[in-house]
């Protein structure tokens, strides 16, 4: 087998229901020249099963003697790709047919170390995705409607950690950046952000080809334990900056803190409130009154959601 151009890094854990999905949006790129590298963290379903079924040469199967984490995992099939530039894919996710042309053409014109895209949302048990990561954040950052390049101040301020970035192999090999192995919340963040203040160039096309799953057994689908883990990865990532080389870079990852805290604040409060838990709302309302003005926007749509739901059942019943 030929080098590849591009090495596929997918990290795989109990995925056996998806991950044949992710592989055959590999094969079906219209850029050929690829190799798969799948590191698996101890699954105890037949993820293997599934990925050694393909019995194709351009697929590396790589198994952790001990659940490490999909940092590590990565780390490892970074460390045994041969291709020109290792793209990110989770095992649970799958891409657009052109998606790896369309960004090496764009690494090729902008001359990046780094490129990603926008992400199709797709929720679990559907087909197709109902809207995009970049029309979420519209409110925030406008219409994107051309490539852009991103910062490490720009990722700070508007954190495109949720991206699933293609690298340069050489540019990560020369600075000796791999992810974080302890992190299992916030480590696309970390991990971009330091490439970037490693002097790497990020350039985001406007173009969605990335589709994303969103599962409910997935960690992001518990805020609160997610969102606890990023303020753990944003404490340890503030205290290494250099306040004097990267000031603004500080600045804004206090504010990013922030944000992320006030975040965790709501999920400990929307928990409970979507489970109809109302005296521990109660109680979470009295222990911070000054998060009235917060919480009341979140019990008027939940309680318009009920009303909505109850009447939908009450035609039905008819």
């Amino acid at each position: 087998m030929t080098k590849p151009s591009v090495s596929v890094i997918i990290p795989a854990y109990n995925v056996e229901a998806y991950l044949g999905a992710a592989i055959d949006s590999v094969f079906e790129q219209s850029h050929p020249s690829l190799e798969i590298v799948i590191v698996d963290d101890c699954s105890r379903d037949r993820t293997v099963e599934v990925a050694e079924r393909y019995q194709d040469a351009r697929i590396r199967v790589l198994r952790n003697e001990q659940n490490q984490g999909p940092s590590q995992s990565r780390n490892i099939a970074i460390d045994h790709a041969q291709g020109e530039w290792v793209a990110v894919l989770d095992a649970d996710d799958w891409w657009k047919p052109q998606r790896l042309e369309r960004l090496l053409a764009l690494a090729e014109t902008s001359q990046a170390a780094i490129v990603c895209d926008d992400l199709l949302l797709v929720p679990e048990g559907e087909p197709h995705p109902k809207v995009t990561f970049f029309q979420t954040q519209a409110r925030r950052w406008g219409r994107i409607e051309k490539p852009f390049q991103v910062d490490a101040l720009k990722m700070a301020v508007d954190d495109y950690g949720f991206l699933k970035p293609m690298f340069r192999k050489s540019f990560l090999d020369a600075r000796e950046l791999r992810y974080k192995p302890a992190l299992r919340a916030g480590e696309d963040f970390e991990f971009l952000l330091r490439c970037l203040l490693g002097g790497g160039q990020m350039v985001v096309s406007h173009e969605a080809m990335y589709c994303y799953r969103s599962r409910a057994d997935s960690l992001t689908a518990d805020p609160v334990k997610c969102l606890t883990r990023i303020l753990d990865m944003a404490d340890e990532l503030l205290g290494s900056l250099d306040p004097h080389a990267h000031g603004q870079v500080v600045e804004a990852m206090g504010l990013y803190r922030g944000r992320k805290q006030g975040e965790l604040e709501d999920a400990r409060f929307r928990g409970p409130l979507q489970k109809g838990a109302w005296g521990e709302c109660m109680a979470l309302a009295l222990r911070n009154p000054a998060k009235l003005p917060r919480y009341m926007p979140m019990v008027g749509r939940q309680l318009l959601a009920l009303a909505v739901s109850r009447a939908r059942g009450g035609a039905a019943a008819r």
